[in-house]
């Protein structure tokens, strides 16, 4: 999917995909959207043909896409050291599945699902002390009924050495905003390690996330759902003159790759 471009303050969001309303249309591929010319821009609704099992697989894999992403290496920024930035992700999903297909509506059918998931934020981390940090992001989706914030408090536990690699712990929440069918929210644990060579740090890492979707609609009458999965990452900063910037990819039921740029 091509999604949103970065708009006025700087940020749409994911340019997700389709799901619901009033009737249905074929395309290309025997892919149904749900059409309602209503909306002004792709909305997250909940279509009353979703099915239970289509609901865990949405939320397994929409709970990894808006997962809080490290983006940073273990290196703590320093007290009162502040970065803002711009990031954007990018994850592929299967078009022709009903998770997504029923799950969001279309305000016409030239505003199809795509084969990917593409989602800028605007990003922001304070050092809260010389081995804490605290950051989150927002975003939101023009025209639509979506958005997303999300927040982290990280503590770099291990300095780095000649021989040693610096490592941290992080503690992040995401939540989804804004749709009235259902809520969103993940919780996350990480770990990340790094070791600067020069300019660039590479960092790897793992993160343990709980992701909690509730469907808050009399259309459909299915159950919470409550995921437990592990995201891997891997990723790398460079520093180039007041900038600094990173690159990660994140493997788990979906994969995502990530850029961010951001001031230093």
């Amino acid at each position: 999917m091509k999604g949103h471009r970065l708009l006025g303050i700087v940020i749409p969001l994911l340019s997700l995909l389709v799901g619901s309303t009033s009737y249905a249309e074929q395309t290309a591929g025997d892919v149904y959207w749900h059409i309602d010319p209503s909306v002004k821009s792709c909305s997250m609704v909940i279509d009353p043909s979703l099915t239970q099992s289509q609901w865990a697989r949405f939320t397994r894999e929409a709970g990894a896409i808006v997962s809080f992403k490290s983006l940073a290496s273990a290196e703590p920024l320093g007290k009162r050291n502040v970065t803002i930035g711009i990031d954007y992700a990018m994850t592929p999903i299967d078009q022709h599945d009903p998770a997504w297909i029923n799950t969001f509506t279309h305000p016409d059918a030239d505003c199809p699902l795509g084969d990917r998931i593409e989602l800028p934020t605007i990003r922001a981390r304070l050092g809260i002390s010389s081995s804490m940090d605290v950051g989150g992001y927002w975003t939101t989706a023009p025209g639509a009924n979506y958005g997303l914030l999300g927040g982290e408090f990280k503590y770099a536990f291990r300095k780095e050495s000649a021989t040693v690699p610096a490592a941290a712990v992080s503690a992040s929440f995401t939540a989804l905003t804004g749709v009235p069918d259902f809520n969103l929210t993940v919780y996350s644990l990480g770990f990340v390690a790094s070791k600067r060579i020069s300019k660039l740090a590479p960092y790897l890492g793992v993160r343990e996330n709980m992701a909690i979707g509730t469907e808050t609609t009399a259309k459909v009458d299915l159950s919470s759902e409550r995921i437990a999965f592990t995201q891997g990452f891997v990723g790398a900063t460079y520093s180039i003159w007041k900038l600094g910037v990173a690159a990660e990819y994140n493997v788990a039921r979906v994969n995502t790759f990530a850029l961010v740029i951001a001031s230093r």
